[in-house]
């Protein structure tokens, strides 16, 4: 048997941050995909050929070595044969990707979740988007207890733009793709991303804790009443946190209307992109740098993409300054790279017998 299966990377709209936390988010799948091509074996084994690497791995279904935290590969294998679906037999994998790696667009999930698909496939299984979604999260999340949210799996699973409720339970619900074009940029500076999420996370969930211990629940209020024992970088901490979760709110009451307005849309990207750069730190100097020609040159917002300390940032602008946005990127050392929201998601591409 032959067969191929794909899924797009993602950028988030609002909401970047905050999915840890349990809060809402936006995202949408671009139209950049991740694609496995594969053939039947004879034998048992996994032969796997990551053609953008020039890597090369080869897995025995019957003795699976024990993975490593970020072996995804190999966790999605111990994860199939945990749960009954592993292949009875092996196959030959060639990976593909047009996303770019390691830079914040979700290129490990969707690589996961086109992987977990076609796993299932392999076994005979009839997936859903769904299932695939809470795989890929089991296997890149779960299995290591490794920090991150389940944005990413839904997105890249389920594709569309989507808005994503975690509390009081999991719920998605797609909206309409905003208008105008959207540029995806990659900085090409090498992303830190368990460094930021240890920074942006774990000192965040503490505040969240004691500010709710100390019985503050409306969310609103400005200015808000913290702890008299924070100094001034643990407000500063709980202030981005407040202010991302309303610019959110925002961001996602825009989107839902029958034509969103794309001026609003770009202020709420500024606003968004500002708290995540001086709050918490996720920006660098070429990010921000990139961001602000970009703006010059006629686009009406944007924003960092992914965990951040480098990677990729995407802004929006009107069809007419499209070429002047897309020259002003460049020339401050970004790749500009044009895409369309609310691509399709994870699907098996061919099937041959």
């Amino acid at each position: 048997m032959k067969c191929a299966v794909s899924a797009p990377g993602r950028i988030c709209l609002f909401g970047e941050h905050q999915d840890y936390f349990g809060f809402p988010v936006v995202a949408s799948a671009i139209d950049l995909r991740a694609t496995i091509e594969s053939s039947s074996r004879t034998d048992r084994l996994v032969h796997l050929h990551l053609a953008d690497l020039d890597q090369q791995f080869t897995y025995d279904l019957d003795g699976l070595p024990e993975p490593n935290p970020r072996d995804y590969w190999l966790i999605a294998l111990h994860l199939a044969r945990r749960e009954g679906w592993l292949p009875e037999w092996g196959w030959n994998a060639r990976v593909a990707s047009q996303i770019p790696m390691r830079a914040g667009a979700s290129s490990s999930s969707a690589l996961l979740v086109a992987w977990c698909a076609l796993i299932a496939e392999r076994r005979g299984m009839s997936w859903r988007q769904e299932w695939v979604a809470h795989a890929a999260w089991r296997a890149e999340v779960e299995w290591f207890d490794e920090p991150g949210g389940m944005m990413d799996q839904t997105v890249c699973a389920l594709g569309g733009t989507q808005s994503i409720t975690f509390d009081p339970d999991f719920q998605t619900t797609l909206l309409t793709e905003p208008s105008g074009c959207w540029v995806l940029f990659d900085s090409h500076q090498a992303k830190d991303t368990l460094g930021v999420l240890a920074r942006a996370k774990d000192r965040r969930l503490e505040l969240l804790q004691e500010w709710e211990d100390h019985g503050q629940s409306n969310w609103n209020v400005r200015p808000p009443f913290f702890p008299s024992h924070w100094d001034a970088e643990d407000q500063r901490l709980m202030m981005t946190t407040l202010e991302n979760r309303r610019i959110s709110a925002e961001g996602t009451s825009a989107l839902a209307q029958k034509n969103p307005v794309l001026e609003r849309i770009g202020r709420l990207l500024v606003a968004h992109h500002q708290w995540l750069s001086k709050g918490i730190a996720v920006s660098t100097p070429r990010i921000d740098g990139i961001l602000a020609s970009a703006h010059s040159a006629g686009a009406l917002g944007g924003k960092i993409n992914g965990s951040g300390g480098g990677g990729t940032g995407f802004v929006l602008c009107h069809p007419e300054h499209l070429d002047g946005v897309m020259a002003a990127i460049a020339n401050a050392h970004g790749e500009p790279i044009p895409i369309a929201l609310g691509a399709e998601g994870v699907r098996l591409e061919d099937s041959i017998n």
